[in-house]
């Protein structure tokens, strides 16, 4: 689960071994108001 900073909450599916198809991921990132590079930087945080 994702929270943006304007309160919404995002769910996010996750399934091991499996990968997101990128018309998933980028609906999941819209909706989230991030962009591709925005969730880079949160990954990379992460780590």
């Amino acid at each position: 689960m994702y929270k943006n900073d304007k309160g919404v909450c995002i769910t996010v599916p996750y399934h091991a071994g499996k990968i997101l198809h990128p018309k998933l991921l980028k609906s999941i990132l819209k909706d989230a108001d991030l962009t591709v590079e925005d969730f880079k930087r949160i990954l990379k945080k992460g780590r």
